[in-house]
């Protein structure tokens, strides 16, 4: 196993990923002191394959060896504030304590649904996150965001709130469904294609390893993208700068798809990879990215087995996208200026827009 810290001065925590890493949860996790209960959320895919597996491996982290099990519906639409509504009372009605543990078992749904949960209850409670989706272990899961969804766009109503400590348990990905891994592989490609070109490389050579889960290559794969995510979240934690923006490379587009998709139409990862390859053509057609560079997206996100064009109505996406979370005096789009360099611009004309969207448009 690996351990990579998010350094964040006195809130540093532990990211510990690699095969085992579950069961090792309880000696890898910090104390967490005055805890007397594990309380453990999750939803209705993940809890009947891992719910007793963690509960088991989770419980000395609470002074009792008591755990409670709360379970969500599976899918997007979960992240809503009447579910959170509904977890909080759950909460209360079990009496679990602001001292107490509360752990989010699942992908990104679940850890930004129980993450945000943890920051209102009585003020906020020690939280840990144990991804078991790539998704979550490459991305969702490190960094402090939380959030759910509102009809009108994604992640309107969140916090920052970080977790004690990150279990990215690869084992626990042979049992995901295929789309839901590969979608995780479009944040993994992000990493290369907006930070770290020798690991796009990387993720180039090592296809078929990649295609068939391979424990080494999988290793890898989670432990170099979760060091991309920990420097940039210690480098601008609030997202104050123009830094952690970056880590949003394609996600404006995507963003708006899952929106007018209603949360159900797309996985996350797919709507991303689609906005990777709308992102590389917009600086392609604004002169920052050369052609060979944009057409790499297409080739690599494809190779992996990701959507790189989707249907949808050119207006539509307009306002899905106005209420973006990233405006600042206008959408601020994250476009490469070359593979591995990330700039931030609000300088995007109406012609490179349309443009970057026939090139994406099924």
């Amino acid at each position: 196993m690996r351990t990579i810290t998010v350094e964040l001065g006195p809130r540093s925590y532990p990211v510990i990923v690699g095969v085992g890493a579950l069961h090792a949860a309880a000696d890898e996790i910090p104390p967490i002191d005055g805890a007397e209960r594990v309380a453990i959320v999750s939803d209705t895919n993940v809890d009947p394959v891992w719910g007793d597996v963690a509960a088991k491996a989770l419980a000395p982290l609470g002074s009792t060896g008591e755990v409670v099990r709360f379970v969500v519906p599976a899918g997007e639409t979960s992240k809503d504030l009447a579910v959170a509504g509904g977890l909080l009372g759950d909460l209360a009605a079990a009496k679990v304590r602001r001292g107490d543990l509360l752990v989010a078992l699942g992908g990104g749904m679940v850890g930004d649904l129980a993450g945000f949960v943890a920051s209102v209850y009585q003020r906020g409670m020690p939280f840990v996150q144990v991804a078991t989706s790539l998704l979550a272990q490459v991305d969702a899961a490190i960094g402090g965001k939380t959030a759910v969804n509102l009809p009108a766009g994604k992640n309107l109503v969140g916090t920052f709130y970080q977790p004690r400590a990150v279990i990215a348990d690869t084992g626990l990905l042979a049992t995901l469904p295929r789309r839901e891994y590969t979608s995780g592989l479009a944040e993994v490609a992000k990493y290369g294609f907006a930070f770290d070109p020798e690991f796009l490389a990387f993720l180039e050579s090592s296809l078929p390893e990649i295609a068939g889960r391979e424990a080494t290559t999988l290793e890898r794969v989670v432990a170099r993208s979760v060091a991309v995510k920990a420097a940039v979240v210690a480098a601008d934690e609030f997202d104050l700068a123009d830094r952690r923006i970056m880590l949003n490379y394609g996600h404006t587009l995507a963003h708006a798809l899952e929106a007018l998709g209603n949360y159900e139409e797309w996985l996350h990862g797919e709507a991303v990879s689609v906005g990777m390859v709308f992102a590389a053509t917009l600086a392609r057609e604004a002169g920052l990215l050369g052609a060979g560079d944009a057409e790499r997206h297409r080739a690599t996100l494809s190779a992996l087995g990701l959507p790189v064009t989707a249907a949808f109505d050119p207006a539509e996406i307009e306002t899905a996208w106005s209420i973006d979370k990233k405006y600042r005096g206008g959408i601020r789009w994250v476009l490469l200026n070359g593979i591995g360099c990330p700039v931030v611009t609000t300088e995007v004309g109406s012609q490179e827009l349309a443009a970057a969207m026939s090139a994406v448009l099924a």
